[in-house]
């Protein structure tokens, strides 16, 4: 097959006739034959490795009555070239592929995925990986956290391979859910296991409109995600606040954290107002990728911009403010709380 028409094919398989990213996709892939069949095994490869969520109804998670998971979380700034990777591929597949969002391999499944929808997922991945990098190498003066949860796992000795991070006796970490691990007596270790969640919150241009600040950059929470077989176990709870406590301990006098959620999204809209976030406005312009077809598309969505306060925080923390929100403040705060429900 000529190179060129290989280049076409491929943006016809990821975006459709009429996508818009047809000149960086063909630039992304080449027009070499040899690189897009390597695109093709690599993401294939990654689907195999990546973690499994339910696997199906009869697995463990199911039979033990969804007990929950122990695990930790851990700030890693801006992370590194192979942390970024696994929490993009995490990322991707708890939002577009669920049935792979979980932690043991299934063969099975990822041999059973169509070509073209490794295409599309191996597209994805590259977009979220693309977005990481170029925060870490071109937004240096932009404060960036990304947190992670990660499963705390209990091995005998023998079993402990080279790569595994053992948690030491003197380490401090919390471990949450730590009832579910049993006791040291039989000599096992415990271990830090795969990523099974993450979020992030950075400084960002994102206007909130009359009534607000929009002159500097403020702090906003994106990629909320947690795998399915580690749900229900507090784990989103975790990770929005340590991304609050992030922005407490960047010291740049920001007073709120903003995020965006999706209007038919109702559940996690309830999981945000249950922890103090307002909604703002209503944005009908934003858009979302559907994989759902044989061509990636995206499609128009409404989210809702909901924002949440730190003062209660800061004041948790000893943390004195220093201008005290006004009563006009307090009524607004009122009303978007009751234009929500």
């Amino acid at each position: 097959m000529k190179g060129h028409s290989l280049a076409t094919l491929i943006w016809f398989l990821l975006v459709g006739a009429d996508g818009g990213r047809g000149a960086s996709l063909v630039a992304a892939f080449t027009n070499d034959q040899v690189i897009v069949r390597e695109v093709i095994i690599a993401s294939a490869a990654v689907a195999q490795a990546v973690e499994v969520s339910m696997a199906g109804r009869n697995d463990d998670s199911t039979k033990r009555g969804q007990s929950k998971v122990p695990f930790i979380i851990q700030r890693i700034g801006r992370g590194d070239e192979e942390q970024i990777e696994k929490i993009a591929a995490m990322c991707v597949d708890v939002f577009f592929n669920p049935s792979m969002s979980g932690e043991a391999s299934r063969p099975s499944a990822s041999k059973n995925t169509p070509a073209w929808r490794s295409l599309q997922l191996a597209y994805l991945r590259s977009a979220q990986i693309g977005d990481m990098r170029a925060r870490r190498a071109f937004k240096k003066k932009s404060k960036v956290d990304l947190i992670v949860a990660r499963r705390i796992e209990q091995r005998p000795p023998a079993e402990i391979e080279d790569h595994c991070e053992v948690m030491g006796t003197n380490n401090m970490t919390e471990i949450y859910n730590s009832e579910e691990l049993s006791t040291a007596e039989n000599g096992e270790v415990r271990v830090l296991g795969s990523f099974i969640g993450y979020c992030e919150v950075s400084e960002r241009k994102f206007g909130l409109g009359k009534g607000y600040n929009d002159t500097n950059a403020r702090p906003y929470l994106s990629n909320l995600s947690v795998i399915e077989s580690a749900r229900q176990s507090g784990i989103g709870s975790r990770l929005v606040d340590a991304c609050e406590e992030a922005v407490l301990d960047w010291d740049a006098k920001h007073t709120e954290i903003a995020l965006q959620v999706e209007e038919d999204n109702k559940s996690a809209i309830q999981f945000y107002k249950k922890r103090g976030y307002e909604y703002v406005f209503s944005d009908p312009t934003c858009k979302r990728y559907d994989t759902s077809g044989f061509f990636l598309k995206e499609n128009k969505v409404t989210k809702f911009a909901m924002i949440k306060r730190l003062e209660n925080r800061r004041e948790r923390r000893g943390e004195v403010r220093d201008d005290p929100p006004s009563l006009v403040d307090r009524l607004r705060n009122s009303f978007f709380v009751q234009k929500t429900d």
